[in-house]
């Protein structure tokens, strides 16, 4: 199985995931708990796992259209910088 990472929600003893798993019930699972108010993720930290439920064509888009956002960047820091 692979590995997911979601937040969950500790409520009266027990843990509730915010969104759906993909998972048969009484699935035996292994968890691994940090407090997610103490992680220090950074500026971009809540978009940890935000592409690992979409489909595969969709996933393949979105990473063309930041491939595409990257080069044109790239060539807009190059003109800026006076490098051709």
């Amino acid at each position: 199985m692979e590995t997911i990472t979601v937040q969950a929600v500790y409520e009266k003893g027990v843990l509730k995931p915010r969104k759906k798993l993909n998972l048969p019930e009484h699935s035996l699972v292994e968890i691994k708990v940090k407090n997610a108010k103490t992680l220090n993720r950074g500026a971009f930290g809540s978009l940890i796992g935000i592409w690992e439920n979409l489909p595969a064509s969709e996933r393949k888009e979105i990473e063309r259209s930041l491939a595409n956002v990257r080069k044109r960047t790239k060539a807009r820091l190059k003109k800026l910088s006076g490098k051709r």
